[in-house]
């Protein structure tokens, strides 16, 4: 059975631009995608599971190019894959479809989906309220349909929890409006461990345009093929900030960005893509410069305008290098699992592929260990569901989203961490489902925030701009037994 809280199987991959990273090339190396991984994760990366995730990366692609994803292949040489260069990387190995990778791979799964779907239940507009478990066994879910008035017990032999990532609980973000962090929440209090919650990746390009209803991500891939960072006066900022310069990690650009505008008193920067030919932006980029010119922005000739939003949770359901949580029966996929390979700050294009891999390797362990679960199963009494209005929840939901900008944001303090703590802690308690998760969640990312006293990664405290020793581990969050 597939659960989707939308009308559609959706999710922040559908909207994943860049790529996916493997090394392919033969001047590519696995040492260096380790390498440039453990360099971009800031001391804080599994190397265990990095290796994990870099050596099974050709095998992942070969399996998705079987399924039917089409990656665009080299004008040259239709044998061979046209390989972009991102932030991060010291080698060309992003494999991409155009500029719309993520909803390729969506589409060529959902297919082959639909094509084996015999014995396979599509749930959409459903709310999962809780796990079930009994004898510390994760055994199904209690799930609300959204024409229901009452919720249901699903029993399952096991349950995988991909429910994507945060980033809604910030006020300006790339993500659709179901990643609002509703596993962490459910996990937690199934009494799952969880994991690196402070370190949320604001991505340093997202479209300024206030007309927009949705935020619209400038992909990395851009500076990969020569975008250029500039202020309002022309001059390129991360000359003097990074040896890679426009290039540089995530959350070294954005901070600069954001610095840069403080210092201008502008509300955004410009990435400037002019330089290149205007038939290779269109054909690198077509989906990126469709949506810039709707916005009166023409990308082959004029500078993009702009701003850092939240992007990517590196942390979550702290899982093994085969995606089991510490609950037997119950996996987490993707950005709501944390596997450790992206530590304090995420490498580029490495969100897809830790989604492939590791997802693979929690089939691999189902089918050896969960086909003759050693349980039995007790009925559960139906429940009422409660939902309140979507206009009241709205309301609230934005709320937590402004204490989360202006206290939990790119460049922090121990103080407004605080601060932001107690105003959360005393908002409104909701009986709507939906709501009570995203406010659990955006608390326990707090949590995780006031944990960490040092500047590490994505986590970038005024009071502690420096980091420590002591602090070179994980800080696991998990809800003690009642």
């Amino acid at each position: 059975m597939l659960l989707t809280k939308g009308a559609k199987p959706d999710g922040s991959t559908n909207y994943a631009q860049g790529g996916i990273a493997a090394v392919t090339s033969p001047e590519d190396t696995f040492e260096s995608h380790i390498a440039d991984t453990l360099e971009a994760g800031d001391g804080l990366c599994k190397k265990r599971q990095v290796e994990i995730l870099t050596k099974n990366a050709p095998k992942a692609i070969e399996q998705l190019i079987k399924w039917g994803v089409n990656f665009t292949t080299a004008q040259d040489d239709a044998n061979s894959f046209d390989l972009h260069l991102e932030g991060g990387h010291s080698f060309r190995r992003i494999l991409h479809t155009a500029d719309l990778t993520g909803k390729e791979i969506m589409r060529a799964l959902l297919a082959k989906l639909k094509r084996s779907s015999q014995g396979i239940d599509f749930i959409e507009r459903s709310t999962v309220l809780d796990l079930i478990l009994q004898k510390q066994r994760c055994v199904g879910a209690v799930v609300a349909e959204q024409d229901a008035k009452k919720a249901r017990a699903v029993y399952a032999k096991t349950v995988v929890l991909a429910t994507g990532g945060a980033g809604r609980l910030w006020l300006h973000s790339t993500n659709p409006p179901d990643a609002c962090g509703e596993g962490i929440s459910i996990a937690y209090r199934a009494g799952a461990a969880l994991q690196d919650l402070e370190f949320m990746q604001f991505h340093p390009t997202s479209l300024y345009a206030p007309q927009l209803k949705k935020t619209f991500l400038i992909s990395e891939a851009v500076r990969g093929f020569g975008g250029i960072l500039k202020n309002h006066k022309g001059e390129e900022f991360m000359n003097n900030v990074h040896p890679l310069r426009s290039l540089a990690p995530r959350d070294i650009v954005a901070r600069a960005i954001l610095r840069e505008m403080q210092l201008t008193g502008k509300d955004y920067m410009y990435l400037d893509v002019t330089h290149r030919k205007s038939k290779d932006i269109k054909t690198h980029f077509p989906n990126i410069y469709a949506k810039c010119l709707e916005c009166k922005i023409d990308i082959a000739k004029d500078w993009i305008p702009v701003v850092p939003a939240a992007h990517y949770m590196c942390g979550g359901v702290l899982v093994d290098s085969y995606s089991r949580t510490n609950i037997k029966g119950l996996y987490a996929c993707g950005e709501i699992s944390a596997t450790g390979v992206h530590g304090a700050n995420r490498l580029a294009s490495n969100s897809l592929l830790e989604s492939v891999v590791f997802a693979l390797r929690a089939c691999e362990d189902m089918k050896k260990n969960c086909l003759n679960p050693d349980f039995q199963l007790s009925p559960l009494s139906t429940l009422n569901s409660q939902l309140s209005t979507l206009r009241n929840v709205s309301k609230l939901k934005k709320k937590v989203q402004t204490v989360m900008w202006e206290h939990c944001g790119i460049v922090r303090s121990m103080e407004g961490l605080r601060s932001g703590f107690e105003k959360l802690m005393k908002l409104e308690k909701s009986s709507d489902f939906e709501f009570r998760n995203f406010l659990e969640s955006a608390m326990l990312v707090m949590e995780s925030a006031l944990k960490r006293k040092e500047s590490r990664g994505l986590q970038c405290l005024t009071d502690y701009p420096e980091k420590n020793p002591r602090y070179l581990k994980h800080f696991t969050i998990k809800k003690h037994p009642e």
